[in-house]
């Protein structure tokens, strides 16, 4: 990864300092969790954390003993880890694959208000972003039929993925990829290897990876960390 790469939750420190800790809550250790499976950045950070706790809990004088497990794994569930990371199940592919945080909507071009593809797409979009997602999927899916953009598409097919509908977020994504080139592309190639992951398609999720050209930035970035952890959960 690139020496310039930064992750938000890495500088902040806090995520990282309280996952050491064991402080999280529920709910945050979840989303550090699934954070933590991408991001090589905060995977580090743990990993330092973990030695530097181990460090200070050595009895003065006594031999020094790493904890094995928390030491060579990035989180303190060793056992939970050693799943995710180093064997070839099929739960690890999937929670790759989860699709958290949702990508942010900025706006789709101006459209004839009187389309009523439109009117569904902004619908479909008022009910994203207000998290029902589901309500979303149905409306987006509805506008779909009359506006196959790459907007559309994407946004749908995100949606598919998060209502756990992955096969149908296949046809959606592949379309938000085309044409080549068109702004939702590279991101549209990063959720599709995330639907192949839920359905636990490492090879062709790796292939979708590999099509993110370099030239995209922060997306290129993720889908290499990604990749990675793909590769790990294959070992």
């Amino acid at each position: 990864m690139d020496g310039k790469t930064t992750c938000a939750m890495a500088e902040a420190g806090d995520f990282v300092h309280r996952y050491v800790a064991e402080t999280l809550e529920q709910d945050e250790l979840e989303r550090f969790e699934t954070h933590l499976l991408e991001c090589l950045i905060c995977q580090e950070a743990v990993r330092q954390g973990l030695a530097l706790r181990a460090a200070l809990r050595e009895p003065e004088g006594g031999s020094r003993r790493w904890p094995v497990a928390s030491w060579t794994l990035p989180l303190a569930a060793a056992a939970a880890l050693a799943l995710w990371f180093f064997l070839p199940s099929q739960g690890a592919l999937e929670r790759l694959g989860q699709v958290d945080p949702m990508p942010a909507f900025a706006g789709l071009p101006i459209r004839t208000p009187a389309d009523s593809g439109a009117q569904l797409t902004d619908q479909g979009m008022a009910a994203y972003g207000a998290g029902d997602y589901q309500r979303a999927a149905e409306l987006l899916n509805a506008a779909f039929v009359e506006d196959s953009s790459p907007a559309v598409g994407f946004f749908l097919g995100v949606t598919q993925l998060k209502t756990g509908t992955p096969s149908r977020a296949l046809e959606s994504l592949a379309a938000a990829r085309q044409p080549l080139g068109n702004p939702y592309a590279a991101e549209a190639s990063l959720y599709l290897a995330k639907a192949w992951l839920q359905l636990g398609q490492a090879d062709s999720a790796l292939a979708s990876l590999a099509s993110i050209p370099s030239s995209a930035g922060a997306t290129y970035e993720h889908g290499r960390a990604l990749a990675d952890s793909v590769r790990q959960a294959l070992r």
